[in-house]
């Protein structure tokens, strides 16, 4: 009998309503794992670091800038920190990330994800929370 991680299910879930249109994405739009690897920054001092080896860590985020479905958030106006792991998904059009029970998030498995704003030089990523809302908090590839 296989059991379903029911967190796994409601973030590919999540994910999904965030990104319905992914099948819509231009390739000026996509990824590889190749471009994400490295420092990217945001404005405010917002940083995430992606590791060649598919580990992140992220300080410095907008509270606003990330989804929150399982933990208590950090009050609003504090930023955010973690770690986790990170994969490209979504034939490059989505950066998946996979928080650890470190910073801002109390529980490990807590699942968000960046879109591709554009994939031209500068590369940029976005947090995206309202679905409303073409791009969220924007990060920029800075090495």
């Amino acid at each position: 009998m296989k059991f379903v991680n029911p967190r796994g299910a409601m973030s590919f879930a999540l994910t999904a309503v965030m990104f319905g249109t992914a099948g819509c994405v231009s390739e000026s739009e996509r990824v590889e794992s190749a471009q994400i690897s490295g420092v990217w920054s945001g404005a405010d001092g917002g940083r995430v670091e992606f590791g060649d080896d598919g580990r992140f860590e992220l300080s410095g985020i907008p509270r606003d800038a990330v989804v929150f479905s399982f933990t208590d958030p950090p009050p609003k106006g504090q930023k955010v920190r973690g770690q986790g792991a990170w994969s490209v998904k979504e034939k490059g059009s989505i950066v998946e990330l996979i928080y650890d029970s470190t910073g801002s998030f109390a529980e490990g498995g807590e699942a968000g994800s960046l879109g591709v704003a554009d994939s031209g030089d500068p590369l940029k990523l976005y947090f995206s929370t309202n679905s409303e809302k073409e791009y969220g908090y924007e990060i920029q590839k800075s090495d």
